[in-house]
């Protein structure tokens, strides 16, 4: 979502030369798909003046103290998000607002906090957030039919990548997700048995659902390796997750599936695909690690044990 929407403000300010940082494993395909506007770094340079994190006050106190700034796209989103808001919510918000205007960490104005979060990384930046929201999403609808011919090209795959030769006869769905975004393999069993499900190779999930009797495809390094094996089959399912950012701009026969976060925070603006969204009154939910209950207290979303949900997943497959 970053290298879009900064790809975006690339589009619309050619003047600026804009350098970014993206983490390693990403930076081939990024060089590929944004390239010709956006300077992809090798790693962070004196140039760099500031860094994207999600993380709060107390955590960003030893580098501002060493000169350090930062850029918090996300840090209102998140407060906004929960249910149950605490006196130091209401601290932080006054705290980064004070650091913004000093321009030490710059904060995301609250009134657009429920925008697409590749809006909200550009906009978070001060000399950005002249950029409206009707000019950004005009720019980035423009964008797309090239992006979408780049990522459907000659990308880097990984080596080790194998996909099945009826990959075209299958619906394929990208089940994973740091968070409460993950298809349990009962729901897969019951609703789409005859699937693929693509998992990188080292989730746990692998052989779980190949212990299921699941068809499972991993994929490994290279993220080309998602749009490569989304490419050719039949129709794609994806959770709020990252392979969906991907498909986004790579893969027209996709379904989106909204679990964690705000349907306008995570779907581009130029997809035009279905979009499924959270049918459960927790939504949207405060990003927590998998090995604990969500801020709800569950361990699995609401949303899979949800007939009408369930039933918006299924009629949206075009088979």
């Amino acid at each position: 979502m970053r290298l879009l929407g900064f790809y975006a403000v690339a589009g619309l300010k050619p003047e600026l030369d804009v350098h970014i940082l993206v983490p390693e494993f990403l930076r081939p395909l990024a060089k590929v798909t944004y390239g010709d506007r956006l300077t992809i770094a090798e790693g962070k340079t004196p140039q760099m003046k500031y860094s994207y994190s999600t993380l709060g006050i107390k955590d960003l106190i030893p580098g501002i103290l060493k000169g350090e700034k930062y850029i918090e796209p996300f840090h209102k989103n998140v407060i906004e998000d929960k249910k149950d808001k605490k006196f130091k919510d209401s601290i932080n918000l006054v705290l980064f607002d004070v650091l913004d205007a000093l321009g030490i960490v710059h904060v995301a104005p609250a009134n657009i906090s429920k925008t697409y979060h590749g809006y909200l990384e550009v906009a978070s930046i001060k000399w950005l957030r002249h950029i409206s929201w009707e000019s950004f999403a005009e720019q980035v609808n423009k964008d797309f039919p090239i992006i979408y011919d780049r990522l459907n090209g000659d990308i880097p795959l990984s080596p080790e990548l194998k996909i099945p030769d009826d990959i075209q006869q299958n619906v394929v769905v990208f089940p994973n997700g740091t968070s409460r975004q993950f298809v349990p393999v009962q729901w897969a069993k019951t609703h789409l048995p005859d699937a693929y499900y693509a998992f990188f190779h080292k989730d746990n999930e692998v052989q779980i659902f190949t212990e299921a009797g699941l068809k499972v495809i991993p994929y490994y390094k290279e993220p080309g390796d998602i749009i490569a094996i989304a490419k050719d089959a039949k129709w794609n399912v994806t959770t709020d997750s990252f392979p969906s950012h991907l498909l986004q701009t790579a893969n027209k026969n996709c379904t989106v599936c909204i679990t964690e976060v705000s349907l306008g925070r995570v779907i581009s603006p130029s997809f035009k695909g279905p979009v499924v969204d959270s049918q459960v009154p927790c939504h949207p939910c405060v990003h927590l690690t998998r090995r604990v209950p969500c801020a709800a207290g569950y361990m699995e979303c609401l949303n899979w044990s949800n007939a009408s949900y369930t039933q918006q997943i299924l009629n949206s497959i075009k088979r």
